[in-house]
């Protein structure tokens, strides 16, 4: 009989490259589906009903079965008679993702057959190629078979599905789900005709007619027990007048039967992450299981198989039939499952020491860490390899490659929830570091698919797709090989120029394999932490941080907050010697001249010293023109004389001016009006005469209008207009709107619509609404209208002047710039305190990007509004990664006013991962840090923020607040050197 294949199976296997990347993974699965299919029974209505479902809804559907109803198998006969693809999690070697994104490359863009390394670990790679397949016309539906919640977990990292899904994409999913689906389809009430269908099983199997209607009444649907128990009657191993009530109570009638040695056996494979040797249960055990294994099998519980390894090579494997065995036992025995974890880690340990190069010792690797995570500590046998993770996981890449290594650093990230926090957050930066390292691609698949998309498509945009999948790989060498190979590839079509780009990039990533951004995620977490420390007054801790960032500039911008804190703090000779110790020239200079300034006004001498070394002008000009301004309210001639001594004419034009302002808000009317004529520069001297305008009253106050008039009278040139347009803009301010008209008619064009705009602006701030309005209606250019309306729709909304706010932006011509007005108004409405009027006022605005950026900004406000709308909204006003990004804005705005109930709620419809994560790890926060239960959920969700390198650093700086409530400033101070030594390990 010929093996049925699911049909994206076989749309992979047409692309040779692209199915040798992912075949472990689909041969793994095909095991798994051969099993379902070989026993399975066509099941007609329950067809008929699932597509149904598929008709009428989309999004996500919950696949909802008790286990033994038939859910992955229906599942299977799915993916066998259509072009579904299908994801069998529990049985996909561990490379499911990779082979789930390469059936639905294969079969809606067989162009471009190349599978996105990123979609390893992150959702939203699968979720752009869906974005960029979808066809509402041509549905495409997704099956997966995901891992339950149990004691007993067989994957380390949560599955990277894809959940924010497009039209046209509906996601069939049976198992633990982490969102709220859109729909649900139940087993065994879905199948109408489920009476039919048992009786043909029975049928099919030869079942004696008195057997019949005990086990129809006993099974109540459950397709498994029906299929064991039928078997065990004509084993004898049942009486059909006392059949077991239910799945449970048939394997407790099993496991009750076993004697000790069976028992062991049983939970050593229950326990078991993968099939398991029968040579490493025999040697476990030190029994001779084969006789046990082999009544097993007969009686359906187990599967034993022999798996070529190589030409000589051959292991004979077992596991159990069905998870309901393994699941059984976790419930039923879970103190001798636990011990099971630790002789199966302790006989890993000494048989990979003894011989690791026996083909058993596959298993052992891959498994080792999984029993010691499973194992509690308490148990856990001594001297473990995996006692030291990064030893470990160094030896584990060595040995099976970075996905491996990924692996069991998800299992060591589980497993550091039972110790210090540190280790956890420590183990959680190593985590999401291999997430990104995992991501890999051949140069040969990639130079296979660039070549394939080039006879379907213009060579330019297929190269621009390949290189967009091949930039989620990791910076480094391997990188820059894929590329060379990319490169010779884009050679052999003649494009040359192409072909020499791509070689010098290869070339760049070989000199320096490690990118500013690999730094900068490591640096910006350390800069979270030290900054906390400064938060928390720990000065010296905070120092200590900073000395652990690699980017000098951004080191010293954490010095300079720590000097500014010495010296509000009073600590001025420490703040001196810390400016003093400052690596980065420039950053240095300025935190000197700000110690400089400080030092100076309490007359201690080293102020002037310091003011004297400094070597970056800007720096000592700025420091200059601070102590001239504190010495003009008392002494006007020793400011004017300090301003003077400036090295160059720019800075003592800068020092004037703001000499001029500082005498003016100090009503030193001549002074101020004195300073600003003496600037030399006319552009500057002009804008701080007009400035001054505004600030003096009076003769004065003219008379700067007066001279600035006249300067600008005199001007030709670029300057000229923008000069022009400010004097009118100042005399529209002061009500003079005639004459700042006839300023602005001066020029002509583009200049005049420019002036005209401010002097519109102008005469609405100064309470001239219907001047405003009438230089509005003689302008003819769209674009300075736009923008002058939306300058006077936000100078409306600060007065409260809603209505004529909102006539203002509804008038914007430009879509893009009247739904940014609108939202902006809506946010200061909500801010005002009418929320609910806000987002009546959003609900209006045309631009999805404008209505979501408007509700993310009042997310906190509408939490203490309506959660309830504010919920509904999301579904209302939203969709894709803008919905997600809203409601974990307003998760955490839920959680800040302690409603963390609703907030997990809301948190569990959030689609992107990303955005989940940002809710949950907020909700973990507001945690008791004393409850024992903390440390494990941050576990979990920071197992969630796996997705990369990049995501999980920001996950560590948003737990920093949580890290100080447990450890203090000492466990952040302790973190930042650990995750230094570790990255560069």
């Amino acid at each position: 009989m010929m093996p049925v294949i699911p049909r994206a199976f076989r749309a992979v296997e047409q692309f040779s490259e692209l199915h040798a990347t992912v075949a472990p993974a689909l041969r793994a699965q095909q095991e798994r589906v051969q099993a379902c299919l070989r026993s399975a029974i066509d099941r007609p209505a329950l067809f008929d009903a699932v597509l149904a479902t598929l008709r009428d809804q989309q999004g996500i559907v919950a696949l909802e079965a008790p286990i033994g109803a038939g859910a992955t198998t229906l599942l299977c006969q799915l993916a066998a008679r259509y072009d579904w693809p299908l994801w069998l999690a529990d049985d996909d070697d561990g490379g499911g993702a990779l082979a789930f994104y390469a059936q639905i490359a294969a079969l809606r863009r067989p162009s471009l057959p190349l599978v996105d390394p990123a979609a390893l670990t992150d959702p939203a790679a699968c979720e752009r190629l869906l974005t960029e397949v979808a066809d509402p016309a041509q549905p495409l539906v997704l099956l997966v078979s995901a891992p339950d919640r149990d004691r007993q977990p067989l994957r380390s990292l949560p599955l990277p599905l894809p959940f924010d899904l497009p039209p046209g994409v509906t996601l069939v999913m049976h198992g633990s789900l982490p969102v709220e689906p859109d729909t649900r389809l139940v087993l065994p009430v879905a199948d109408s005709a489920l009476a039919q269908t048992q009786t043909a099983l029975l049928e099919r199997r030869n079942c004696p007619p008195s057997w019949r209607a005990p086990l129809l009444s006993a099974a109540q649907g459950n397709l498994l027990f029906l299929s064991w128990a039928e078997r065990w009657l004509h084993l004898g191993l049942l009486d059909s007048a006392h059949l077991p009530a239910d799945l449970d109570h048939l394997l407790g009638y099993w496991w009750q039967s076993l004697h000790p040695t069976e028992r062991r056996l049983a939970v050593l494979l229950a326990a078991a992450g993968e099939p398991l040797p029968v040579a490493a249960l025999a040697s476990i055990s030190a029994e001779h299981p084969h006789l046990i294994l082999d009544r097993w099998e007969e009686q359906g519980l187990v599967h034993i198989n022999l798996r070529r390894l190589s030409d000589e090579d051959s292991l004979l494997l077992v596991r159990y039939a069905h998870r309901a065995v393994r699941l059984f036992l976790a419930r039923q025995a879970p103190r001798e499952i636990d011990a099971a974890h630790g002789e199966l880690a302790q006989w890993c340990a000494e048989r990979l020491r003894r011989n690791p190069l026996d083909p058993i010792s596959r298993y052992l690797v891959r498994q080792l860490a999984r029993h010691t995570a499973l194992c509690p500590p308490a148990q856990r046998p001594a001297n473990l390899p995996t006692a030291d993770p990064v030893a470990w996981l160094r030896e584990r890449e060595l040995r099976e490659g970075l996905a491996g290594a990924l692996r069991d650093a998800g299992w060591m990230l589980h497993d550091a929830a039972a110790g210090p926090p540190l280790a956890l957050a420590r183990m959680a930066a190593i985590t999401g570091t291999l997430a990104t390292r995992a991501r890999q691609l051949s140069g040969e698949l990639v130079t296979a698919a660039f070549l394939t998309a080039v006879k379907t498509g213009g060579r330019e945009g297929s190269l621009r797709r390949v290189t967009a999948i091949v930039e989620q790989l990791p910076d480094g060498v391997p990188k820059a090989a894929v590329l060379r190979q990319l490169g010779e590839a884009c050679y052999s079509v003649n494009m040359r120029s192409a072909a020499m780009r791509l070689l010098s990039r290869a070339l760049d990533l070989e000199a320096q394999p490690v990118s500013r951004a690999w730094r900068d995620a490591r640096d910006q977490a350390i800069e979270a932490l030290a900054t906390a420390c400064l938060e928390a007054g720990d000065i010296e801790r905070a120092l200590a941080c900073a000395e652990r960032i690699d980017l000098l500039e951004r080191r010293a911008h954490v010095e300079t907050l720590v000097v500014r804190q010495l010296l509000a703090d009073g600590q001025y000779d420490h703040a001196w010697r810390l400016s003093r110790a400052i690596l980065h020239e420039n950053r240095a200079a300025w935190a000197q001249a700000e110690v400089a300034v400080a030092l100076a006004r309490i007359g201690d001498p080293r102020g002037e010293m310091l003011l004297e070394e400094l070597k970056i002008e800007t720096a000592r000009a700025w420091a200059e023109i601070e102590l001239a301004c504190d010495l003009a309210l008392r002494n006007e001639d020793a400011a004017l004389q300090r301003i003077a001594a400036l090295a160059s004419q720019h800075q003592r034009d800068r020092g004037l001016a703001r000499l001029a302002r500082v005498f003016a808000l100090a009503d030193k009317d001549g002074d101020a009006l004195a300073a600003a004529e003496r600037i030399s520069n006319r552009e500057l001297r002009v804008t701080t005469l007009l400035e001054l305008r505004l600030l003096l009253q009076g003769l004065v106050a003219n008379l700067a209008t007066e001279r600035a008039t006249r300067e600008i009278d005199a001007l030709q040139g670029e300057d000229r207009p923008i000069l022009l347009a400010a004097l009118a803009s100042a005399h529209a301010a002061i009500g003079r709107k005639d004459r700042a008209l006839a300023i602005a008619h001066q020029l002509s064009g583009e200049e005049l619509e420019r002036a005209l705009s401010r002097v519109a602006v102008a005469c609405a701030q100064a309470g001239d609404y219907a001047g405003a309005q009438a230089v509005l209606a003689a302008m003819t250019d769209d674009d300075e209208r736009d923008w002058a309306r939306d300058e006077i729709a936000r100078s409306l909304a600060a007065v409260g002047d809603w209505n004529a706010a909102n006539a203002q932006a509804t008038a914007i011509v430009a879509n893009d710039q009247r739904a940014r007005t609108s939202a902006d108004l809506a946010i200061a409405r909500a801010r005002a305190g009418e929320v609910l009027v806000a987002v009546d006022m959003i609900r209006a605005i045309d631009l999805a990007a404008e209505r979501g950026r408007a509700l993310v900004m009042i997310a906190p406000l509408l939490a203490g509004t309506d959660a309830a709308l504010a919920d509904r909204l999301a579904d209302e006003l939203l969709a894709g990664e803008m919905r997600s990004r809203y409601r974990a804005a307003l998760a955490v705005a839920l959680v800040e006013r302690g409603d963390v109930a609703t907030a997990a709620a809301i948190a569990r419809r959030i689609r992107r991962r990303n955005e989940r994560v940002r809710a949950e790890l907020a909700i973990v926060a507001a945690l008791d840090p004393a409850d024992p239960m903390t440390l494990p959920r941050l576990a979990t969700t920071l197992g969630k923020a796996a997705i990369g390198r990049e995501e999980m650093f920001h996950a560590l700086g948003l737990i920093v607040p949580i890290l100080q409530r447990i450890g203090g400033t000492p466990l952040l101070a302790d973190l930042a050197v650990a995750i230094v030594t570790d990255d560069r390990a």
